[in-house]
Order: C-alpha cells, then sequence, then structure tokens
C-alpha cells in the first residue's frame, strides 16, 4: 500500500497518468504535453510506472 501512494504521490507520475488516460502517446508527445519535466525524469516516471503495473508500453514496427 505504501509503494501505491508513493508512486500516486509523485510529482510526475500523476500528471503522466493523467495524459495517457485519453489514449496511446509517443515519448515526444507526452514531452510535449507535459511540460517543465527532463528527459531523464520521463524516462525514469514512464519506467516505474510500467514496472508498478499502471501503464503498459507497446512497440510497433
Amino acid at each position: 500500500m505504501r509503494q501505491v501512494l508513493d508512486r500516486v504521490g509523485d510529482k510526475w507520475s500523476l500528471l503522466l497518468i493523467a495524459v495517457v488516460e485519453a489514449g496511446p502517446l509517443r515519448y515526444t508527445d507526452l514531452q510535449r504535453q507535459v511540460p517543465g519535466i527532463s528527459q531523464r525524469m520521463l524516462t525514469l516516471t514512464l519506467r516505474q510506472l510500467r514496472e508498478d503495473g499502471l501503464i503498459t508500453r507497446t512497440t510497433y514496427a
């Protein structure tokens, strides 16, 4: 339970979850829609959200 609250309480996690709620986006589209987030923080946050099972990643050829 503590891990869930830590993840949801994270500054960038809530913003990213709100943005991807509308539908799938490419990495650069996410970066444009979340002003002020660095490339490194976006990557780390997306990775953590995926590991926690809150988002999924689909790779297209």
